[in-house]
């Protein structure tokens, strides 16, 4: 069941997706759209599941799920996996690569592969987007120095 991201608890499991660019007007739509339509029939054990989307800095796609009243089970996990590969492909670009660090570079938002971090950053205060926060009450803290993230190891 589709309904209103912002009225889900914040102890809500969120997942998180990224755009390594800015993602435009028109791909904003065709996500939410597609999502959304996704989210409205998402079930786990028949059971359906009260969800909602929202996209951060034009950029992040966030889906939140209420627990309070269905979990999802690893098969309603993977078809929301196989949506989101479906807009990758349609896009052609990727939306869950883990080894990408969105860091604010002057300002700007900038996708680093993890492998470059060391050699583009040298400054470990500088602040990133932290996507591995699991609970839709983690999006207000998930900007946090890279000192204080899972990525400091990579420095």
């Amino acid at each position: 069941m589709l309904v209103n991201f912002d009225i889900l608890p914040d102890n809500s499991r969120i997942w998180i997706y990224a755009a390594k660019k800015k993602l435009t007007d028109l791909q904003q739509t065709y996500i939410l759209n597609n999502i959304s339509t996704f989210l409205q029939t998402w079930v786990a054990h028949n059971k359906i599941l009260r969800s909602g989307i929202k996209i951060l800095e034009n950029r992040f796609i966030v889906i939140a799920l209420d627990e309070n009243e269905n979990r999802a089970t690893g098969c309603a996990i993977d078809a929301l996996q196989n949506k989101i590969q479906e807009i990758e492909s349609y896009f052609s670009f990727s939306l869950m690569n883990r080894l990408n660090v969105f860091c604010i570079v002057d300002g700007i938002i900038t996708c680093i592969s993890v492998h470059e971090l060391a050699s583009q950053i040298d400054d470990s205060e500088m602040l990133f987007y932290d996507l591995t926060v699991q609970e839709k009450r983690g999006l207000s803290n998930w900007i946090k120095p890279l000192q204080e993230g899972w990525c400091n190891n990579f420095l």
